[in-house]
């Protein structure tokens, strides 16, 4: 306002002019021609503020409780590591990279599907890559460089990919996928649904159903996934 004066005032500038646009626009200010200006930015800048005060609060408490949440499942997934695999904990060393063969492998994908369907027609379970069957911890280095896109989003992709090839697209959405930093490596922990309906392992134009017995995945015949669907009814 003080500018918007002196741009119509038509005067030299001085500073006691400053002095007495300063005056003016104050006195103006206080005028009951601008009290309803003045009452309508006064509750326009508490409700601003108030809002930005809620927002910032809500934000804090929201970023306490997911850091917390992540300390509990960081937490939660070493004290899984350390019991073992057993009927709903797989361990993998990795997805494409065959330490065997120090080399990739396509043929690993395979195995992952067939883990990840096991527990779908069975009660559900977690596959957790980047250990081996002892619990070492190898993380997922020598998997990304096999991909593509060498970062945990690619590996991501990687993973609801060998879903849709080897079991049906539909069933990606039956599985969640995380990421975990454990002894200085990274880990990947996939969580499978239970599905309500049998899935089935694509092998060529065969469909083999898998479930789990124990800590392992195993196939079953034709007459056995029969009896084992009846059960489950």
């Amino acid at each position: 306002m003080v500018l918007y004066g002196f741009e119509f005032s038509h005067q030299p500038f001085s500073f006691s002019l400053i002095g007495d646009v300063l005056k003016d626009q104050l006195w103006q200010s206080f005028s009951f021609r601008m009290m309803g200006m003045n009452t309508t930015l006064t509750v326009f800048g508490t409700i601003l503020g108030g809002g930005y005060g809620m927002l910032w609060r809500k934000i804090r408490e929201k970023r306490l409780l997911i850091d917390k949440q992540e300390r509990l499942l960081q937490r939660d997934i070493n004290k899984i590591i350390e019991m073992g695999e057993n009927e709903r904990v797989e361990f993998k060393s990795s997805i494409r990279y065959d330490y065997n063969k120090k080399t990739p492998s396509r043929d690993l994908e395979l195995v992952i599907a067939k883990t990840i369907v096991g527990f779908m027609n069975s009660r559900g379970g977690k596959l957790i890559i980047g250990v081996d069957d002892t619990g070492e911890i190898l993380g997922l280095e020598s998997d990304f460089k096999t991909l593509r896109h060498k970062n945990t989003d690619g590996y991501e992709r990687k993973i609801f990919e060998i879903i849709a090839n080897n079991i049906g697209q539909q069933y990606s959405f039956k599985n969640h996928v995380s990421f975990h930093q454990i002894q200085g490596e990274k880990v990947c922990v996939v969580d499978i649904e239970n599905s309500p309906e049998p899935a089935y392992l694509s092998k060529g134009e065969n469909t083999v159903f898998f479930t789990r017995n124990g800590n392992a995945t195993c196939p079953l015949t034709v007459k056995e996934t029969v009896e084992y669907l009846e059960m489950r009814k």
